[in-house]
């Protein structure tokens, strides 16, 4: 009975995240904090880089290669990193 409970409750949760970024895309976690002005990217599938500008407003483990699922907007703004596109993240799923 409990292993049942604790299934349905993983599946519950586990559905539920998904819910969050219906719309999102695909992403891999970089470390670029060795480099000058950088800190961590997003990187696409078709290897375009985000420098997201508030990853640290979302409840996300920071972990090299780590793939999520992140919607974002463009974010007009210069970077001193300069590797990827500036965004602002509406949404992460892990």
């Amino acid at each position: 009975m409990k292993k049942t409970f604790f299934f349905l409750l993983i599946l519950a949760l586990t559905s539920c995240a998904k819910q969050n970024c219906p719309n999102g895309v695909p992403a891999k976690m970089k470390n670029l904090t060795g480099f000058d002005g950088c800190a961590w990217v997003l990187e696409l599938k078709d290897g375009t880089r985000l420098e997201p500008i508030n990853l640290n407003e979302f409840n996300v483990s920071m972990v090299e290669g780590k793939k999520i699922v992140v919607t974002y907007e463009d974010f007009p703004a210069a970077s001193i990193c300069m590797v990827g596109k500036i965004v602002k993240i509406t949404s992460v799923c892990e």
